[in-house]
């Protein structure tokens, strides 16, 4: 399929300052990130909190400005523009809130809500908004009589589903997803995910697919990004990374997901990433990876073809036997 969302090179710095006599320099959340997202897929980014993973939505999205790199949107170059003409020329991307409740403003109805956004995007003939509110309310599974009711009236699923239909009234083409099943039980997270499938195949949607849970991730998507302080250091096929997991950093985060079939997870990573203002040299893993070499402290590995779709950063990928995903690998 051909690619409706890309990046290359793409860096985010977080903190700077530029003045007239003085500057200072930022964090750089995202440094240097290769993306090609392709029409109709569901496209993880996954890694520990502080990885990048949302700075990097942010970008593509057109909130947060880059500070170097390309973003192209269906074949077009929409990056270099302040983000609210970013904004506007990247209206086919829309993002569904980690929180949807919290993205509802708890003294408006919903079905005011719902109208707002539209209005905003020019749709301002009354009939014409509570047709179209109507029909994305049955799309995603709710009555119309939803539109009476409050934020706080709502169930964590039905918030979930307000916030898939706020964003398809604006007809996207790309929808960010932060987090979509965070805080709901294993049934209702399971109809959100049977949701997400049935809209994709009907709107024809490609979806970024922003999660923690890996269990979830290796259901629901076509291929992965491994982000780790800023960078991509595995990505290819879901298949593939689960399967046959190259960096020690993917190992190690599938070793420690927890198993719904009773199995125990491997133990977690140790210590903390560390900060953004003071990356380690070399490898930026390699003081947390029991497999690091001398070599891993001076040279900063690049993306490299591990297999067919499937590029790692590693320097000792190959030195490591293969595992079974769900032991210990760090």
């Amino acid at each position: 399929m051909p690619e409706i969302l890309g990046a290359t090179g793409l860096v985010v710095e977080l903190g700077a300052r530029r003045g007239l006599l003085r500057h200072r320099a930022g964090m750089r959340a995202v440094d240097g990130v290769d993306l090609s997202i392709a029409q109709g897929e569901t496209f993880g980014i996954v890694g520990e909190s502080g990885c990048g993973k949302t700075t990097l939505a942010r970008a593509l999205l057109g909130l947060q400005r880059e500070s170097s790199g390309e973003i192209r949107l269906e074949g077009r170059t929409v990056s270099g523009l302040e983000p609210r003409a970013a904004r506007r020329v990247r209206d086919a991307v829309q993002y569904v809130h980690q929180d949807p409740g919290a993205a509802l403003d708890p003294w408006w109805r919903v079905g005011a809500t719902l109208a707002e956004g539209l209005a905003i995007h020019g749709v301002t003939d009354r009939a014409e908004q509570r047709a179209r509110i109507a029909e994305t309310l049955a799309a995603v599974g709710l009555d119309a009589a939803m539109t009476d009711r409050y934020p706080h009236e709502l169930s964590g699923g039905q918030q979930r589903r307000i916030g898939l239909a706020r964003i398809l009234l604006l007809r996207p083409k790309v929808v960010i997803l932060d987090e979509p099943t965070a805080g709901l039980d294993l049934s209702v997270q399971a109809a959100v995910l049977r949701l997400l499938r049935d809209l994709r195949a009907r709107f024809g949607l490609t979806y970024v697919f922003i999660s923690h849970d890996l269990s979830v991730v290796r259901r629901v998507c076509d291929r992965v990004a491994v982000m780790y302080l800023g960078r991509v250091v595995e990505h290819g096929s879901a298949a593939t990374i689960f399967a046959e997991p190259r960096h020690p950093y993917t190992r190690a985060l599938i070793a420690a997901a927890p198993h719904l079939d009773g199995r125990e997870s491997g133990p977690s990573l140790p210590g903390d990433p560390p900060s953004l203002r003071a990356i380690p040299p070399g490898c930026r893993f390699h003081p947390r990876c029991a497999a690091a070499a001398e070599t891993c402290t001076r040279r900063e590995p690049v993306l490299e073809e591990a297999g067919l779709a499937h590029a790692v950063a590693c320097l000792r990928w190959r030195d490591l036997a293969p595992e079974t995903p769900g032991r210990d690998a760090a």
